[in-house]
């Protein structure tokens, strides 16, 4: 990232499901972590608009939502629809759920079959990053 002469920040919006939320939000830091990415990480919250209003106060470009499959469905479309305009949201995992996820506008998601350098890549292209 020194070369770039920017450095992204991700913000791990924790929620929902304890072991879950931490487990994704640790494979989260290190997936952005490994490009230098800054990563900004939380205990977790109890609600969406603690999240969102907290999200926003990072002023991250993007915002990974580490949660478990089951509340996905329920959580990641209200925070998607929330912070879109201001974040790239992505998902943590590879929930049975995407394709409904997907159909609501969440195209982001980030899990251990991930191809992580072109994943790496096209974030770096979005966000207007060159080497």
């Amino acid at each position: 990232m020194d070369r770039a002469g920017k450095r992204p920040a991700v913000f791990l919006l924790q929620i929902g499901n304890t072991a879950m939320r931490k487990a994704r939000a640790q494979f989260s830091a290190n997936f952005f972590g490994c490009a230098g990415y800054q990563i900004i990480d939380n205990p977790g919250f109890d609600t969406i608009d603690e999240a969102v209003k907290q999200a926003l106060q990072a002023k991250a470009e993007i915002v990974v939502i580490c949660s478990s499959d089951d509340e996905y469905s329920l959580l990641a479309p209200e925070i998607h629809n929330r912070l879109k305009d201001k974040a790239i949201i992505v998902v943590a995992g590879n929930p049975a759920s995407i394709d409904e996820l997907k159909s609501k506008g969440l195209e982001n998601f980030i899990h251990v079959r991930s191809n992580v350098i072109e994943i790496l890549k096209d974030f770096n292209k979005r966000l207007g990053i060159n080497f």
